[in-house]
C-alpha cells in the first residue's frame, strides 16, 4: 500500500513537472485577432476602437502601427476596447499582445485618415517685402501663395487691400479687384484687373483652402508688401504712346489724382515755348 502511494505521488510530481517544464495545454492559447470598430480614424488619434477576437487576457497589449495604443481594456476574453494613437495618413496593422509575449495570429487594418488642414508656408512677396519696379503705374508685381499640400480647385478666398502710403502725393484705400489663378495643385496667384500702383501698401488675405479630404485652412493667412513712392516728375515731360491727360495726372510720381489734368493743361500752357502738342502720338506737358 505505502508502495502505491509513492507510485501515485511520484506520478503526481511527474505531471506536474512535465507541466512546468511544457507549460499547461490551453493555458496560452494565442490570441486571435478578428475584427476592428471603427475601422479608419483621423490621423491625429484619438479614435475609441473595440477589438474583437479569442484569448485575450487581462494585462493584453494593443499596438498600432507599431505605436501603442492607449486606454486599453480588456473586457473579456473575446472582446478588447482601446484608443489609437497618432499616426501617419494610410493603412496599419493592429497588433495584440499577451502579457507572455505571444502575438495575435494574423493583425487587422487600421486606416488613419488626413486630418491636418493646408497652410500657407510661403508668399510672393514675402510678408513686409518692398519690391522694385520699373514702371510705376503698372509695377507689375506677381503676388502668390504656396500651401503646405494640394488643395481643392475653386476653394480659396484671396482678396488684396490697398492704401497709399504716408509719402504718397494722394490718400487713397480700397480693394484691388483681380482673379484667383491655381497654377499647381499646391500654388495660387492673383492677377489684378486694374494697374498695380507704386506709392501703396498692398494686404492680402488668403481663406478658405481646403485639402483633397475636405480640412479647411484654419483662419485667414494675411500678408502685406509694400512698393515705395517713386520720386516726383517736374518740367517738361513726354507722355509714352497711349498716355493721355487724365493718366499722366494719375501717375503716381506727377499728381497720383487723375482730376488734375485741367492744371496740366493750364500750367502747359503758362509756358513761353508753348508745347502742349503731340509729338508721334505722345504728349508734350509741362508738370509743376
Amino acid at each position: 500500500m505505502k508502495k502505491t502511494k509513492y507510485i501515485v505521488l511520484i506520478s503526481i510530481l511527474s505531471l506536474l513537472l512535465a507541466w512546468m517544464m511544457g507549460g499547461c495545454a490551453g493555458c496560452k492559447k494565442t490570441p486571435v485577432l478578428l475584427s476592428i470598430s471603427p475601422t479608419s480614424g483621423p490621423e491625429t488619434g484619438g479614435t475609441p476602437i473595440t477589438l474583437t477576437g479569442e484569448n485575450f487576457k487581462e494585462g493584453a497589449t494593443v499596438t498600432v502601427g507599431g505605436s501603442a495604443a492607449t486606454n486599453v481594456t480588456v473586457v473579456s476574453k473575446i472582446e478588447m476596447t482601446a484608443v489609437t494613437p497618432p499616426g501617419s495618413v494610410g493603412s496599419v496593422d493592429v497588433v495584440v499582445r499577451n502579457p507572455d509575449v505571444e502575438q495575435a495570429s494574423g493583425p487587422q487594418t487600421f486606416t488613419y485618415t488626413d486630418a491636418t488642414p493646408p497652410t500657407v508656408i510661403s508668399t510672393t512677396p514675402a510678408d513686409g517685402a518692398s519690391p522694385d519696379y520699373t514702371d510705376p503705374v503698372d509695377t507689375g508685381v506677381a503676388i502668390g501663395a504656396t500651401f503646405s499640400e494640394p488643395i481643392q480647385q475653386g476653394s480659396v478666398t484671396m482678396t488684396v487691400a490697398m492704401e497709399t502710403l504716408p509719402d504718397a502725393l494722394t490718400t487713397a484705400s480700397g480693394d484691388i479687384p483681380g482673379t484667383v489663378n491655381y497654377d499647381s495643385d499646391t500654388t495660387i496667384s492673383f492677377t489684378p484687373s486694374v494697374n498695380m500702383k507704386a506709392a501703396r501698401r498692398y494686404t492680402v488675405s488668403i481663406s478658405g483652402a481646403k485639402d483633397v479630404a475636405g480640412n479647411e485652412m484654419s483662419g485667414t493667412h494675411t500678408f502685406s508688401f509694400e512698393l515705395k513712392t517713386p520720386k516726383r516728375i517736374t518740367g517738361w515731360y513726354t507722355g509714352k504712346e497711349g498716355e493721355t491727360l487724365k493718366s499722366i495726372a494719375d501717375r503716381p510720381d506727377i499728381y497720383d489724382d487723375e482730376s488734375k489734368w485741367k492744371k496740366i493743361v493750364r500750367d502747359t500752357q503758362d509756358q513761353e515755348a508753348y508745347m502742349f502738342r503731340r509729338d508721334s502720338k505722345r504728349l508734350k506737358v509741362f508738370i509743376k
